[in-house]
């Protein structure tokens, strides 16, 4: 260390003193934990990835987690629901909707102002893969749309139930809907109104 050659940087005092506090949190001294910070962001930009987002990034793969979902092979995934589907398809078709069901309690339970809100943000950060997911709340109505090429006319079922259960928990009761291989199309209302 000591034939290091060193250069004295500026930054905010707000900043410095945070960083010296966590420092102190991990047994660092300020020296070790900012040239670590350097060092750290020198390797993540040497792979083409901005430390800013792979924070972000690992804050999405930690709420998947906490909301109890796993990393799965999409190939597989896909077989899978066929293979249910072909074992049972109404036991198929009930497991999503219990899915979707107990999914969607957990915004009402959480205390979650607007609990349709929630499970639309975390829908849009946790789905991957699919070109086109888009829900939309209007007054009492909702709809759901989902496109993708890649979804079997039995896994857009199967979607649709895990929706049906969502949105039956959210407190919403479907007026109309529309599967087809690669989408699916619901809409609902509160059932507050009825």
């Amino acid at each position: 260390m000591g034939n290091e050659k060193r250069k004295t940087f500026v930054a905010r005092d707000d900043l410095l003193s945070k960083l010296n506090e966590i420092a102190k949190l991990n047994g660092k001294s300020l020296y070790e934990t900012v040239n670590e910070i350097f060092e750290l962001t020198i390797h993540a930009n040497s792979k083409g990835i901005m430390l800013k987002d792979a924070i972000a990034e690992q804050g999405i793969l930690n709420k998947a987690k906490d909301k109890g979902m796993i990393l799965a092979l999409e190939s597989l995934w896909f077989d899978m629901a066929d293979i249910c589907n072909g074992a049972s398809k109404s036991e198929a078709l009930k497991a999503w909707n219990a899915a979707g069901t107990w999914f969607a309690r957990r915004y009402a339970a959480e205390g979650i102002l607007d609990p349709f809100q929630g499970f639309k943000e975390d829908l849009l950060l946790l789905t991957w893969g699919v070109p086109e997911l888009a829900l939309h709340k209007k007054g009492n109505e909702v709809q759901i749309r989902v496109i993708s090429p890649k979804f079997s006319e039995i896994y857009s079922q199967l979607l649709s139930s895990f929706m049906e259960g969502a949105l039956d928990e959210l407190g919403y009761q479907i007026s109309d809907k529309e599967i087809l291989r690669g989408s699916l199309r619901i809409n609902a209302l509160s059932k507050k109104m009825h």
